[in-house]
């Protein structure tokens, strides 16, 4: 399920969850290779900046972030 707070209103649902998908595809396709974690999140950050060329990169790790290993937890 897609979580509607990381969508934007005027993007169609099906190029969101392309994009979800390619991203989670990206990070654990690397980290099943053996990757460090750091690097496949960056991968997967350039992933979705590719289809969001407009997000700010900071913003943009925080919900690749959250898309790849869920919110943090203390």
């Amino acid at each position: 399920m897609t979580d509607p707070r990381f969508l934007e209103a005027d993007q169609p649902i099906a190029d969101a969850i392309a994009c979800r998908d390619a991203v989670q595809r990206c990070y654990s396709g690397l980290c099943r290779c053996g990757q460090p974690e750091r690097y496949a999140l960056e991968a997967a950050v350039t992933v979705y900046r590719y289809h969001h060329p407009e997000i700010p990169p900071a913003q943009a790790e925080t919900i690749v972030s959250h898309w790849v290993a869920g919110p943090v937890r203390h």
